[in-house]
């Protein structure tokens, strides 16, 4: 399972290293797409397979289904992981998450998330005000 919150940087062209501990899990290549929220997915192949599945049970005769489907594949990319860690984070997802100089990868189960640390800074702090109310309403928890 991926968890936790690491801080890395965005160099000027675009690559990070990964965090130590999510490696492991992630093998020698991943996917990385657009996040829902203002972010990089990025997700382990075997995991992404299964975003595969899910995106291609969706009705192509509805709009939202075609929309969210050829937004996330027209922007996923395999990116391979470099003998120092490091991935290549294209201009059009850098782009979407405003990735700067400061970053934070913050795993979500199955995949991570690359946030632009003051992007994720504003959104955890929106969360954590609503908790509470999150709570509430989320069965089961």
């Amino acid at each position: 399972m991926l968890m936790g919150t690491y801080e890395h940087k965005v160099d000027s062209k675009g690559r990070t290293v990964l965090p130590a501990k999510f490696r492991q899990e992630l093998g020698q290549c991943v996917v990385a797409t657009i996040g829902i929220d203002q972010c990089v997915s990025i997700y382990p192949m075997n995991h992404w397979s299964r975003v595969l599945e899910k995106l291609q049970e969706l009705p192509f005769s509805k709009s939202k289904s075609r929309g969210l489907m050829r937004v996330m594949l027209a922007s996923a990319h395999e990116l391979p992981i470099d003998n120092a860690g490091r991935i290549l984070i294209p201009q059009l997802l850098r782009d979407h998450a405003n990735l700067q100089s400061d970053a934070l990868f913050v795993g979500v189960s199955d995949h991570i998330e690359l946030w632009d640390k003051q992007l994720w800074d504003e959104y955890s702090l929106q969360v954590m005000e609503a908790l509470p109310a999150i709570a509430e309403e989320i069965e089961g928890f």
